[in-house]
């Protein structure tokens, strides 16, 4: 039995604690939040043991997702694996550069498995989407959720713009070349809504828009390449390539099996564990990630200043 634990038993916490009490060979050992009414919630849900600190599993659990608020994902994060614990923990890795680094660092120095919960790289469309990918030279993409208290430490583009950097990153073989963004509060005291548009050193260009005060949910992803047109839908995990060969057109239909991607992503992250292979989206894709949204923010810290005249 591979025994995990969960850290955080917030909106997503709870959905990693089910998942992982109905996997077969996995031991859930316990639940812990500083919230002792959330981890006794969650632990009598899912049949494991609620702890306000998560140190008192430390020494019973190979395994732990961390789904903990941003700000302390690098303290509790190093913590476990400087105690010689395998860790996946929730987008984004890190509040900050310097933190993430220390994370990435903390695992190989260890031999640990960091994994980041970047879930849409575990979505079935997406891997779909990826075998058909040959050279991108443009994305259009689109996220709009409504709006939720939860992850308010943290601006949408750290909060939902990341998952579609970091699915654009892994389907773009260069690195960013320039970075142009705005973004406004609405509802929250940081940016809400953002737009951006990144140019990467092969040429590709990267057009993002991410909202979390909208009245319904939008998750699609577009991109053009050489003969191709492809579209997927994150949400309905569906999808098509419309290609033109041969003077004729074509569409072809993803239509990959629907799975739920986080069960997945926990499924990788025990294969990972027990196998001690490399994780798809490992702590060094997690900073990358980190560097673009941060780089992103910074860039609509310009344009306002810009737009306002105070810097």
């Amino acid at each position: 039995m591979t025994r995990v634990g969960v850290i955080g038993a917030g909106a997503l916490g709870r959905h990693h604690a089910r998942i992982y009490s109905e996997l077969e060979g996995v031991e859930l050992v316990g639940v812990a939040d500083v919230v002792a009414e959330r981890a006794r919630d969650t632990g009598q849900a899912h049949g494991c043991e609620a702890f306000t600190d998560f140190r008192r599993f430390f020494d019973r659990v190979d395994a732990v997702s961390l789904a903990a608020p941003t700000s302390g994902h690098a303290e509790i994060g190093r913590a476990c694996l400087d105690g010689g614990i395998d860790v996946l923990v929730e987008k984004p890795i890190a509040a900050t550069i310097e933190d993430a680094r220390s994370m990435v660092a903390a695992a190989e120095a260890g031999g640990r498995i960091l994994q980041v919960g970047h879930v849409e790289r575990y979505n079935p469309i997406v891997e779909a989407a990826a075998r058909v990918a040959t050279r991108p030279q443009f994305f259009e993409v689109h996220r709009m959720s409504t709006f939720s208290m939860r992850s308010l430490d943290v601006d949408v583009v750290l909060d939902l713009m990341i998952h579609d950097i970091d699915v654009v990153m892994s389907l773009v073989d260069a690195g960013v070349y320039e970075i142009r963004a705005a973004g406004v509060p609405v509802l929250s005291n940081k940016a809400d809504i953002a737009n951006v548009r990144i140019e990467f050193a092969n040429g590709c260009v990267a057009n993002m828009t991410a909202s979390r005060v909208s009245t319904e949910p939008v998750r699609r992803l577009r991109f053009f390449q050489p003969h191709d047109y492809v579209s997927i839908d994150y949400a309905a995990q569906s999808g098509y390539c419309l290609s033109l060969r041969g003077g004729r057109l074509h569409k072809e239909t993803l239509d990959p099996p629907v799975r739920e991607p986080l069960r997945v992503e926990l499924e990788c992250f025990i294969e990972s564990v027990r196998t001690r292979s490399a994780p798809r989206v490992d702590g060094a894709a997690g900073l990358r990630a980190l560097e673009v949204g941060l780089a992103v923010n910074d860039e609509i810290e310009r344009h306002r200043r810009r737009r306002t005249g105070t810097g």
